[in-house]
């Protein structure tokens, strides 16, 4: 059987790493390797990481200086290829997030039963400590990577997906930026030949305050990481032009304009005081219009979205408010 390896960054996180690594530890598949990657911590992080690599042999600790998450990520993945086969799973799961005992056994399964490189699976949101018992009937969906690239199941989030290693063996986050998994998934899904999506709810995704993206959505006024989404996309239309991959080149200018919609109504919620001046000066709608009159030649665009994408246009805040209702943002 394939090992999967799950790489966790850790910082600040003292009240929930242990369920964070117990939910590991627990999964029906096996083998697992679970590595943590010790980002300088300022609190007991430490202490916790190297008391369950004394107690586990399944588990690897790496202590360095605080380079932010980025960094943990690729300081996990070069420990990781010093062994791993490149027919190996790898994951990635944040430290203050758990999973569901099947993730594993779940996942690899559905990418050994449809000849997968790839798969994702859904998440459930929330501040609580366990899953709910809800569910619903198990949906599949098959793709080849890059027709994923192309449609609206695909997420760009760094969680939800176990990838064979191969796919990520030229793949390194970019340092000092937000959104950085902008900067990577595609290239990891363009590496593999098919994916495959499930609605099963694997991954608790816990919210709570202070998280970067946090953070970020609720201060973008002057915050000098506010454009490095954009930065992220500009970087992979000139990747798939380059390819000679214009559709994946005009979806990508697609998810900048469902962006800005959804960026524009975030802060216009707001007070004037508190807005992005970039917001009040008309510099998201310029960059709205650079990419609408390219973008909404491409084919395979639902018709609901569209409509947005004219409205907002034409009328930017009511077709913003329009965007919150139809989820934009993938």
């Amino acid at each position: 059987m394939r090992t999967v390896y799950f790489i966790v960054p850790v910082y600040k996180v003292e009240k929930y790493l242990r369920r964070c690594v117990d939910s590991v530890l627990k999964q029906t598949y096996a083998p697992v390797r679970i590595i943590l990657i010790d980002d300088g911590s300022p609190d007991g992080c430490p202490e916790i990481c190297d008391e369950y690599a004394k107690a586990y042999p399944n588990i690897d600790v790496i202590h360095k200086q605080n380079g932010g998450q980025a960094d943990a990520r690729n300081a996990g993945l070069d420990f990781v290829f010093k062994t791993a086969d490149m027919e190996d799973y790898i994951t990635f799961l944040d430290s203050d997030d758990f999973l569901s005992p099947d993730y594993a056994k779940r996942m690899v399964g559905l990418c050994e039963t449809y000849g997968c490189d790839m798969a994702q699976c859904a998440y459930e949101k929330g501040s609580g400590d366990r899953f709910s018992d809800r569910a619903e009937k198990p949906r599949i969906e098959v793709s080849t990577c890059e027709d994923a690239l192309l449609g609206y199941t695909l997420k760009s989030i760094n969680m939800l997906k176990l990838y064979k290693a191969r796919l990520l063996k030229d793949v390194r986050y970019p340092k000092g930026v937000t959104n950085e998994e902008e900067f990577t998934t595609y290239r990891a899904v363009y590496n593999g030949d098919r994916i495959v999506f499930t609605n099963e709810k694997l991954y608790y995704y816990y919210q709570r305050d202070g998280s970067i993206m946090d953070v970020l959505i609720k201060k973008l006024k002057n915050n000098p990481h506010r454009f490095d989404w954009l930065e992220a996309y500009k970087e992979r239309i000139e990747f798939f032009t380059k390819e000679g991959k214009p559709d994946q080149a005009l979806r990508t200018r697609e998810k900048i304009c469902a962006d800005i919609i959804l960026r524009y109504s975030e802060q216009m919620r707001l007070s004037p005081d508190e807005r992005d001046l970039d917001c009040a000066n008309g510099k998201y709608i310029d960059i709205y219009k650079e990419n609408y009159g390219l973008m909404i030649k491409r084919r395979g665009i639902p018709l609901k979205r569209r409509l947005i994408y004219a409205a907002f246009r034409l009328f930017p805040y009511s077709a913003a408010l329009a965007g919150r209702i139809v989820t934009l943002r993938k």
